[in-house]
């Protein structure tokens, strides 16, 4: 069962790892659109889904994935897989 990513700078730094390099998040402009990042923690792109295009997701290799049992990946996006 997935546990709760804390909204901290620990986590930032780890999720800055995985969120900047990330195919989706450059080219869609995530960074424009609350949360910025870190959406593991603090939810989905305010951005349109409509507007979003999935490229890939790297949030399977980010540490904190593995360290809070997460699930299933595209946080920025979870109603727009595949």
């Amino acid at each position: 069962m997935p546990l709760p990513v804390p909204d901290t700078e620990e986590s930032m730094v780890e999720c800055r790892k995985f969120c900047g390099p990330c195919p989706s998040f450059k080219p869609n402009k995530l960074n424009e659109f609350e949360p910025h990042a870190l959406f593991c923690s603090r939810g989905k792109s305010e951005k349109p889904v409509s507007e979003i295009e999935n490229k890939g997701c790297s949030c399977f290799g980010c540490g904190l994935f593995s360290k809070y049992q997460l699930e299933k990946g595209y946080f920025c996006m979870p109603n727009k897989l595949g």
